[in-house]
């Protein structure tokens, strides 16, 4: 069965710091307990639930859309090699349309989605 793969808790909360404030299905929250931050996810249900404390969870997919189109960073998936005939590994190519810079950081994961949810990390933290 094929699932949606949606940004980290780290990347939504980096999302919504650089002004990611659309609706989404999903939604993490942050509640403080003595133990420490419990964070938990919920299914959205009208936008009056996005609150300080809630950051909304697009999928990996919105995300580097949102930073493609809102903040003219692409990032693309580069297949860097197959591991023994049977395993895809997969780094990305950032580029900044301003500038026209481009970066590959080397990143190499099994899963793309990996990849793809730490360049956009790397995007939020270092270039917007």
């Amino acid at each position: 069965m094929i699932t949606e793969d949606y940004v980290s808790y780290r990347t939504a909360k980096l999302l919504k710091e650089k002004g990611f404030d659309e609706p989404c299905q999903f939604l993490y929250f942050s509640k403080y307990k003595p133990e420490g931050d419990f964070v938990g996810c919920f299914h959205a249900r009208k936008n009056s639930e996005i609150n300080e404390a809630s950051y909304s969870a697009p999928t990996i997919q919105r995300a580097m859309k949102w930073l493609r189109e809102e903040k003219g960073v692409a990032i693309i998936p580069v297949l860097s090699s197959i591991l023994d005939n049977e395993k895809f590994l997969w780094d990305v190519k950032i580029v900044v349309a301003k500038t026209g810079e481009s970066y590959s950081q080397g990143w190499i994961y099994e899963k793309p989605e990996d990849a793809f949810d730490t360049a956009i990390k790397y995007c939020l933290e270092n270039l917007i």
